[in-house]
């Protein structure tokens, strides 16, 4: 039996345009650019901003290893990208 995976619900900060197509988000270019940011981040992010204000819990059905991800959420935090919010 393997452990449970862990919790972790994340929204990206500020205010972000909502559409009727997912399609349509965008991601701006400056967070795509950072040296800053592994890819896994940047990829997460981009998840974020789809969600388009919906906290997610990325360790829902992960692909990635855990500690990449928890990686990935703490470089998203840092950079001020995303805040760790109550489960909805």
């Amino acid at each position: 039996m393997s452990a449970p995976l862990p919790e972790d619900w994340i929204a990206a900060t500020g205010l972000w345009p909502v559409h009727d197509d997912v399609a349509n988000v965008v991601v701006p270019d400056h967070v795509l650019a950072d040296p800053n940011l592994s890819l896994i981040a940047k990829g997460l992010f981009t998840l974020l901003v789809a969600e388009q204000g919906q906290p997610v819990n990325p360790f829902d059905d992960p692909y990635e290893d855990v500690a990449d991800i928890q990686a990935a959420v703490d470089e998203l935090v840092e950079a001020g990208l995303a805040l760790r919010v109550v489960k909805p």
